[in-house]
């Protein structure tokens, strides 16, 4: 598919960072296209995760404040504002105001996408939120032509 047109309503699942108030869901995967993932976040204020970037990843926020920490330091992107993060950095996402929503966009070489389904093991706790569908590990998923609603 040359061009897709996708917003965060087009999250097929939802997953819960164990009772913190992070959901994390794709709209783009290893299903939908080979090296490109999109995936939203929204946060509640003061909520918090840990995570391990496995592939290069940029943050965009588009809603509220999102707060970045790592050994490097820490950094907050308010709307509008982006974060590039490298491969192997262990960070700290914290929401700074209620509702904030984030877009991650990791473009990942053809070697990292076999390593790339294990990446949800690495948030401590993440369980799918209530009411929603599971959100299989990509390698487990569906054909493509099983999608939202399905």
């Amino acid at each position: 598919m040359s061009m897709q047109h996708l917003t965060i309503d087009d999250t097929r699942a939802w997953f819960q960072a164990g009772e913190r108030e992070v959901f994390i869901g794709d709209v783009l995967d290893v299903i939908t296209t080979p090296t490109t993932r999109i995936r939203f976040s929204r946060y509640g204020k003061g909520a918090a995760h840990e995570w391990m970037v496995t592939v290069d990843e940029t943050l965009v926020v588009t809603k509220g404040a999102l707060t970045v920490r790592s050994a490097a330091g820490t950094q907050t992107a308010r709307t509008g504002e982006v974060v590039s993060l490298a491969k192997g950095t262990r960070v700290v996402f914290t929401g700074e105001e209620d509702d904030t929503e984030v877009v991650f966009v990791t473009h990942m070489h053809s070697a990292d996408v076999q390593r790339e389904s294990h990446q949800l093991s690495l948030v401590d706790g993440t369980r799918p939120a209530r009411g929603v569908t599971r959100l299989i590990p990509p390698a487990a998923i569906a054909p493509a032509g099983l999608r939202k609603g399905a």
